[in-house]
């Protein structure tokens, strides 16, 4: 019989924000061009340990298995959005190919994630607010675990169902859907 191992990750999420923000800060201050080619790539779980995965252009939340390859995030700051609450980050996600990110659409009614065929290092590079395209990741001090508020549509967040092998969606907190994560970067 196979016991599930819970993950938690090392740093507390804003670390891993803060860390982020300091990697694609001004290339000049480093000497290193490496930071403006290619996103940060994240792992992302469920507190029920379910990791994303891409099925047919869909993010979908999956029990962590042998079987069930995580998809990683690739994830950069958007530097449009100037927060001054320490504990919040604006962030654009995708794929871990770059080409490719979480939007967030919707007229009237509860706004729905969609992956829109753009590339991340592009919307990077505009310094504009791109709200759709921006989530507001919410830590905490020293805490494991974060949310992702959608910047265009304030008070739904990146969810996940409380069953396996669902897609991810936009809810709001108090529901039955699952709004923390761990978010932790790949090595």
């Amino acid at each position: 019989m196979e016991m599930a191992v819970e993950m938690k990750p090392k740093k507390s999420v804003a670390e891993e924000m803060a860390d982020l923000f300091h990697h694609f800060s001004d290339p000049k201050d480093s000497g290193s061009k490496e930071k403006l080619i290619a996103p940060s790539r994240f792992r992302i779980w469920d507190l029920s340990q379910k990791y994303f995965f891409l099925e047919n252009k869909t993010l979908v939340a999956v029990p962590k298995g042998s079987n069930s390859p995580e998809e990683l995030l690739g994830v950069v700051p958007n530097r449009g959005i100037k927060d001054t609450n320490a504990n919040i980050f604006p962030i654009i996600m995708g794929p871990q190919d770059g080409k490719r990110v979480l939007s967030c659409a919707g007229s009237g009614g509860q706004p729905q994630i969609k992956i829109e065929e753009e590339d991340i290092m592009n919307l990077y590079g505009k310094n504009e607010p791109l709200k759709n395209f921006t989530f507001l990741n919410h830590t905490g001090d020293g805490q494991q675990t974060c949310s992702f508020e959608s910047a265009a549509f304030p008070g739904w967040f990146l969810s996940t169902s409380t069953e396996p092998n669902k897609p991810i969606s936009l809810s709001q907190k108090g529901g039955a859907e699952i709004t923390t994560f761990y978010f932790e970067k790949s090595k």
